[in-house]
């Protein structure tokens, strides 16, 4: 008797009753272990197309004997940098045949210590995970036998494969890219924390390197990664604008606030003021004028991911590796005059 309700999934139970067989046995099918008979094999895989049985993401993982499902976990979908990732984690999951899951922490410590249990109940195969509240030592007790790679630089840890860009670095290469320019009464807006912190430091190494005073900079601080965060901290800066002749950015949002800010402020750029930002979002090439930025590989920070899990997978107690992706500096109309 019908009751009306939606029909239940079929378990594992259910296929090993209309096989006739024992459940251990389609455990055994599911896996492709040696020791089944071959008559049996063809009931339990009968069986499974007559009631439209789906194994779980483990089982499926186990019957491949590779990555099936993968989780990327990250603080915010909305952020064009983050959905830039995820289409690049989509694109290379799909050509490796793999499952890719989304999940969005808003940067929550209950959520992060969550991912960092690696999803238990989902029997995943692997977890590529960007955290930013949860402490490295925290990170590491929560460990558990799915395997995890980590992403960005808020968070480092000795026990998991790290993929990142070198914030340091790419900051030296942009800011010099502003100084070859003749800027050299610079500024920085930026998180005072993780690749911001990093990044800053990178904009002193330069500033240094090329002989200028080491700490005249203006530096103004902001409490997150957005527009208007970005046009807030120029508002700070107005007061002293005619003082400096570059701006560097340590994201695309935060340039692109500044930029609305100046533009109402009717400072241009970049005549009187060049304005460089990171990330290379899509945005960078709709602003007015166009926006010099940092761009990453991140199909390669997709595919490093994907292999440095299966490495994990294959080889669970081996040395964790910090992988460095490419980056390089996208100049535009912000930071260079089109020609004519």
């Amino acid at each position: 008797m019908s009751t009306g309700g939606r029909r239940s999934r079929p378990t594992v139970a259910d296929v090993a009753r209309a096989a006739e067989v024992a459940p251990s046995t389609v455990s055994n099918v599911l896996h492709d272990h040696p020791n089944v008979r071959p008559e049996k094999r063809a009931r339990v895989l009968a069986a499974i197309d007559e009631l439209g049985y789906v194994p779980s993401f483990a089982s499926r993982q186990l019957r491949r004997g590779g990555l099936d499902a993968v989780a990327l976990v990250v603080p915010d979908i909305t952020s064009p940098y983050f959905a830039g990732l995820a289409h690049a984690f989509m694109a290379e999951a799909r050509r490796r045949g793999i499952t890719l899951l989304i999940d969005e922490t808003d940067g929550r410590l209950d959520q992060e210590r969550h991912a960092a249990r690696g999803y238990p109940e989902l029997g995943l195969s692997g977890v590529v995970f960007l955290p930013v509240a949860i402490d490295p030592a925290e990170l590491d007790s929560h460990r558990s036998a799915t395997p995890m790679v980590l992403l960005g630089e808020h968070v480092r840890s000795d026990r998991f494969d790290h993929v990142a860009i070198d914030s340091r670095r790419s900051a030296r290469e942009a800011t010099a890219h502003l100084l070859a320019l003749g800027r050299s009464r610079l500024a920085f807006i930026g998180l005072g924390t993780g690749p911001g912190r990093l990044r800053e430091l990178g904009f002193e190494d330069a500033r240094v390197a090329a002989g200028l005073t080491p700490g005249a900079a203006t530096v103004l601080h902001v409490r997150e990664s957005s527009r208007d965060e970005g046009a807030e901290a120029l508002r700070r800066l107005l007061p002293r604008i005619a003082e400096v002749d570059g701006i560097v950015c340590s994201s695309d949002l935060l340039a692109i606030g500044a930029l609305r800010e100046l533009h109402a402020a009717g400072v241009a750029v970049p005549d009187d003021v060049a304005v460089l930002g990171w990330d290379d979002t899509p945005d960078a090439s709709w602003t007015t004028p166009t926006l010099t930025s940092v761009a990453y590989d991140m199909a390669g920070i997709a595919s490093r991911s994907i292999d440095a899990l299966e490495r994990r997978r294959d080889a669970p107690l081996a040395e964790a590796r910090q992988i460095l992706v490419d980056h390089r500096v996208v100049p535009r109309a912000s930071t260079v005059a089109p020609a004519g």
